[in-house]
């Protein structure tokens, strides 16, 4: 074809049109794109568009009246149910999409009313095939099966189910297809395939018991334990544990140094919770084998573990350059417990907290927060940082001097453009530093927090693709079918994650995979950073800057730099993308949503860093400090039917930050919900 651009497309579309019912040859391309939508015929150039038609009941028929077709088959009797499939199964349309989706798939507004298949049941027809709201059905009939979550509504008539007709094929399963389930019948007279009626049976799913083993007790393993109990209570699960102390939330680390929170605090897993979920933990071992051919792991005491299904989130550990005397007393990393109980030990060594000089190596996440913790104790702290400045990839270069210039006013030096050269250990047990520049610093500690490097020496000698991470498809399988990775060591299309939230949402789908759904994919996750300082509200959420000489991308700005007040939204394609919320950070949850589900702004762009709105101070005591969510404002969206995590945390803005706090937010869930003795 020649054809230059679309409107030469739609033109000649146009001109066939000429002369009949549906002429729209007076409707241009351009004239569409200024003026909006018509309803044709639009016959000339001036012609405004026709009124809604058939209102004055006169239709394109030789009699110029509406003609009914009554198929002689319908007269006759259904067919009685069949005694294993007693259900009718309806299927067709739900709000919002069109036929296959093929394009209305494609509109993140419309997918926010139904994102993915389901079965709608009555309850009453729900209670006899023992079926919960939200479990896995397994919906048969003569012509095969179809595997979808139930979702029990009095909206629907007793003895019928509905599956709607919009999903077919995902990733290579057709589990979801509402033909496997119809018959090959179609009506005489109009052709319409037999979509309205057949008989089904309903049943929750129960997959194979299978022997599953994680590798990892971090953040994604604790995340898939979870999801994955709730969802199968008969398989199996064994979980590695590198490090003595499992499952506990190592971003609170800077805190449990200065003592501000305790061990019990960090921990995720509670007292008698491993026996509630019914899993083996093995601590203090580590996975040194794969035999992929046997299906085993071995740990490094010699023990195997047989497996069916193996999950690998082990995690990353401290990157340290090579010449860093790391076995200097005084030169810590910032990673496992063991590295906090050193440097508390350490420090507490070495005389009252005012006399004490810390310096930390590397401006990121970590080491900003570690040198904020450690001056609350009044530890006098350095930072050096190799670049200009401070969190360069989590924020733009306005941000990063409001935070420069907050972190100076709390009494932290920052050497920027420069680096460690040597340590040395002077005689009274100091350590001498000197720098790149050539600059000397005396100190007591020197903690490196430049970043982190995947665990990935157990996937490779195993023979699994890596790249800068273990290389995983959209159910974050790896190229072993019976072995999947999540959080810092999976690379899905070309990304490694390194926050906890995209680590939590690889484990929810894993689980979801695991468990037999055929419609959990994996989509990607959205970078995400909240700094915690007190009296300074920082995050940073998606892309923080629009890239240079591409197109499409526009910046929504407002800024009080005398009051370090700074919000910047990254619009692209009418799509919120990214934004920086420096000094207050009400429309973070807000913002977080409409980036992670890609949701069209329309009008809402009008409203964008508009609201002015103050948020209510957090009611009982405070359980999520990014977002400030207190106890009682998680008890007031329980009251208000909030009964699962994802509910209260998406009403309430808790655990959508650095989600420390779920575990504490899961457990007011349960003691609210949990009937008393």
């Amino acid at each position: 074809f020649d054809f230059r651009d679309v409107a030469e497309v739609y033109d000649e579309y146009a001109r066939m049109t000429v002369g009949t019912n549906i002429d729209v040859s007076g409707l241009s391309h351009r004239r569409l794109r200024d003026e909006g939508t018509f309803q044709w015929p639009v016959p000339h150039a001036r012609h405004p568009g026709t009124p809604r038609l058939f209102t004055d009941h006169h239709f394109y028929t030789p009699s110029g009246r509406a003609r009914f077709a009554l198929s002689d088959h319908h007269a006759d009797p259904l067919p009685p149910p069949e005694p294993d499939r007693p259900l009718i199964l309806t299927t067709g349309r739900i709000r919002d999409q069109w036929h296959t989706m093929t394009r209305t798939g494609k509109v993140q507004r419309l997918r926010r009313h139904r994102d993915a298949p389901f079965l709608e049941i009555h309850p009453a027809d729900a209670q006899r095939c023992g079926l919960a709201d939200g479990q896995l059905a397994s919906v048969t009939s003569a012509g095969g099966e179809v595997r979808v979550r139930a979702r029990v509504d009095e909206a629907i008539r007793e003895g019928v189910v509905f599956l709607p007709m919009h999903w077919g094929r995902t990733l290579q399963s057709d589990l979801t297809r509402a033909n496997n389930l119809t018959d090959e019948q179609v009506d005489p007279h109009s052709k319409q395939p037999n979509f309205k009626f057949t008989y089904v049976a309903v049943a929750p799913y129960r997959k194979p018991p299978e022997r599953v083993v994680v590798v990892g007790a971090g953040a994604a393993a604790f995340r898939f334990l979870a999801t994955y109990r709730e969802l199968n209570d008969r398989d199996r699960v064994t979980v590695l544990s590198r490090e003595p102390d499992a499952f506990y939330n190592r971003v609170l680390l800077p805190e449990y140094v200065t003592e501000h929170l305790g061990w019990q605090q960090l921990q995720k897993l509670r007292e008698g919770e491993a026996e509630r979920l019914r899993v083996e933990l093995v601590t203090g071992r580590s996975a040194v084998a794969i035999d992929r051919e046997r299906r085993v792991v071995r740990d490094d005491a010699g023990v195997e573990h047989p497996y069916e299904r193996l999950v690998l989130a082990t995690g990353s550990r401290s990157f340290v350059p090579r010449d860093v005397p790391v076995q200097l007393p005084g030169v810590f990393t910032m990673r496992r417990r063991s590295d906090a109980d050193e440097l508390r030990a350490y420090l507490a060594e070495r005389g009252p907290a005012t006399e004490r000089h810390v310096l930390v190596v590397g401006g990121g996440l970590l080491g900003l927060e570690l040198a904020a913790a450690l001056r609350t104790r009044a530890v006098r702290v350095t930072i050096v940082q190799r670049s200009s400045r401070l969190m360069e990839r989590q924020l733009d270069r306005t941000a990063s001097q409001l935070l420069a210039d907050d972190v100076a006013a709390r009494g932290i030096q920052t050497y920027f453009r420069n680096e460690v050269a040597t340590v040395f250990q002077e005689a009274a047990g100091g350590l001498l530093v000197t720098f790149k520049s050539g600059k000397q610093l005396g100190c007591d500690a020197v903690v490196y927090a430049i970043g982190t490097r995947p665990n990935l020496e157990l996937a490779r000698e195993a023979g699994l693709p890596c790249a800068r991470g273990i290389v995983v498809d959209d159910r974050l399988r790896t190229a072993d079918e019976r072995i999947s990775a999540i959080g810092e060591v999976a690379e899905w299309r070309g990304r490694r994650y390194g926050i906890t939230a995209a680590a939590e949402q690889q484990a929810d789908v894993l689980a979801r995979a695991l468990a037999g759904d055929p419609s959990a994919v994996y989509e990607g996750s959205v970078a995400m950073n909240i700094r915690k300082f007190d009296g300074l509200d920082l995050c940073s959420i998606g892309e923080v800057s629009a890239p240079e000489g591409e197109e499409g991308y526009e910046e929504i700005v407002f800024r009080d730099l005398s009051q370090r007040y700074y919000k910047k939204c990254i619009v692209r394609d009418d799509r919120l993308v990214g934004a920086i919320l420096l000094g207050d950070k009400n429309e973070f949850a807000e913002f977080r949503a409409l980036i992670e589900e890609r949701v069209e702004l329309s009008d809402k762009r009008r409203a964008l860093l508009r609201s002015g709105k103050a948020k209510a101070p957090p009611v009982g005591r405070l359980v999520c400090s990014c977002n400030d969510v207190g106890a009682g404002d998680i008890a007031a969206a329980i009251g208000a039917g909030a009964t699962d995590l994802k509910t209260v945390c998406t009403n309430t803005g808790a655990g959508l930050g650095c989600a420390s706090c779920k575990p504490e937010v899961q457990s007011i869930l349960e003691s609210h919900t949990t009937p008393a003795a």
